[in-house]
């Protein structure tokens, strides 16, 4: 079987992380692929290039940005046309939107079409993209695939008539499990939140969150990992409260488990997500979390049964739930093993694969 995946890049973000992730799991006797970057390159591409199943990676680059979709549009019309694939399967907005605008334009009509969404776009989007998402991703696609089953309901009820599954993350559940540190009341505890830096992520709200929890008599730091646009603005903030001495910006980690291993809280203060892989990884190891009640993470955390949901955009609420891990050590060992146990239950990559393989077997009957 012959797949063409159209990405934005190939960065160290989660939606590729999982592509990569997918096709090291597709046999090469059966699976031959080519990737099409639609925006640049990206820091994995080498990665990329080395997985056995992949015969092909091309990036598309334009100089004028006022042109660049239709070019784009046009160039993946051709890749499509010499590739000669048996599915196309776009990951991301922006490479489904191109994907929907290539097929539109009557390119490759024939060629099967499937697109992945990564996150809640009726949350995270204004009526006009969502107009342009309706008229070019679903009414286009054969297949939308999604990774958190809240967000397929949704789906489902606004396209009752369309194809949509929901496959969770790839995960490789870790063997070390974390374990309750016993610490003096004056040695910090430490919280970790991992994530790009962008405004979906809700960062500033947890900044907000720790300035709260600064006026509290407990000792803490916070670590966030990551990297972003927003990262000045973010240093800007935590400095504007006297935060600076507890809290660091390490930049991207590539062994995350280590950290939140040695870690005590691990938070993630999202305005709309799908099912976000640091959440997962997480909860994985066993690890008591606060996340914000928002899209695929409802499916994830039953609020005090295996960890604590709050309001999205709420930082009194996210500094009473750090308050109440950091200092109920009971609470905290108990919400991190239903945590663990949570994930074992619903994740399980052999199933996801096969699923996604019977989908492309399905397209090709």
């Amino acid at each position: 079987m012959k797949i063409l995946y159209v990405i934005d890049s190939m960065t160290k973000d989660g939606a590729e992380s999982q592509l990569l992730k997918t096709l090291a799991r597709l046999p090469s006797e059966r699976y031959e692929v080519s990737v099409v970057l639609s925006r640049t390159e990206g820091e994995r591409a080498t990665e990329l290039v080395s997985t056995p199943c992949v015969r092909e990676v091309v990036t598309l680059a334009t100089v004028d940005r006022r042109k660049h979709l239709l070019e784009k549009a046009f160039a993946l019309a051709g890749i499509v046309k010499a590739t000669q694939p048996d599915i196309v399967h776009s990951w991301l907005w922006y490479s489904n939107f191109l994907c929907g605008l290539s097929r539109k334009l009557g390119f490759w009509r024939r060629t099967p079409f499937v697109a992945s969404q990564r996150g809640d776009y009726h949350a995270r989007y204004g009526k006009f993209r969502l107009w342009l998402t309706e008229k070019l991703i679903y009414n286009t696609a054969d297949v939308l695939l999604t990774n958190a089953e809240p967000i397929q309901r949704d789906l489902c009820q606004r396209y009752p008539d369309k194809k949509i599954y929901s496959i969770p993350n790839l995960l490789e559940l870790p063997t070390q499990t974390w374990q309750q540190r016993q610490r003096s009341d004056a040695e910090q505890k430490l919280i970790v939140c991992v994530g790009r830096f962008a405004p979906e992520k809700g960062h500033r709200y947890l900044i907000t969150a720790l300035n709260l929890l600064k006026q509290q008599d407990i000792a803490w730091r916070c670590t966030f990992l990551g990297e972003g646009e927003l990262e000045a603005e973010l240093r800007s903030l935590v400095e504007t409260y006297g935060l600076s001495e507890q809290v660091a910006f390490p930049g991207f980690c590539e062994d995350v488990f280590s950290v939140l291993l040695t870690a005590d809280v691990f938070v993630l203060p999202s305005l709309h997500e799908s099912s976000p892989n640091a959440l997962i990884e997480a909860m994985a190891v066993g690890m008591p979390c606060v996340a914000s009640d928002v899209g695929g993470i409802v499916d994830l955390i039953e609020d005090r049964k295996n960890g604590l949901g709050v309001p999205p955009e709420d930082s009194e609420a996210l500094a009473s739930a750090l308050h109440q891990l950091l200092t109920n050590p009971d609470l905290a060992t108990t919400l991190g093993q239903n945590a663990r146990t949570t994930i074992q239950q619903k994740f399980n990559s052999t199933e996801s694969m096969q699923k996604l393989e019977d989908i492309y077997g399905q397209l090709l009957q």
